[in-house]
This record gives C-alpha cells, structure tokens and sequence, in this order.
C-alpha cells in the first residue's frame, strides 16, 4: 500500500482536440468515513500520509494541499501481536 492509493494521484488525461493534462483522483481518504484496517502494515509514508489528513484536514499531493470534507472520520485498527521484538 502506498501513500498514492490512500490520497490519490494526478493523471494524464487527454481532450477531445488531443492535448494531455493533468488530472487529480482523489483516493479514499476524501470519503467522510474512512476504516483502516491493520495501519501497522503500511509503510511510513503510507502512515505518514494518513495522518495528515487527520491532523491537518487537508492532504498534500503534487505540491498542491487540498482540503477533506467535513465531517471527517478515520476509523483504524492495528494489530499489537505483530509490533512485538521477535
């Protein structure tokens, strides 16, 4: 899981007169609610993206910051068994 698949990413669309720009999708993270299952797993840019969205209210993707709809909600487990030394 990357930090693009929980954000969104910009892709290259092209109009009807052939000329390519870029387009924002917005990920998951743009949904009121949002449930995280097992976030230990992701990497810590993964984690590190999530987070911002709840602490800030606003993602930044592209060098552009674009704001999470209000109510915003993430509802996310983590498995503790796994965070043990082995």
């Amino acid at each position: 899981l990357m930090p693009a698949d929980i954000v969104g990413t910009n892709i290259i669309v092209e109009d009807t007169s052939g000329r390519k720009r870029f387009e924002f999708q917005q990920g998951p993270i743009f949904g009121h609610i949002l449930l995280a299952d097992e976030i230990n797993r992701a990497t810590p840019k993964t984690q590190s993206a999530l987070l911002e969205g709840m602490q800030e209210g606003s993602v930044t993707v592209g060098g552009a910051t674009r704001p999470l709809p209000a109510p915003f909600f993430v509802l996310a487990t983590q498995n503790p068994i796994e965070m043990e030394g082995t």
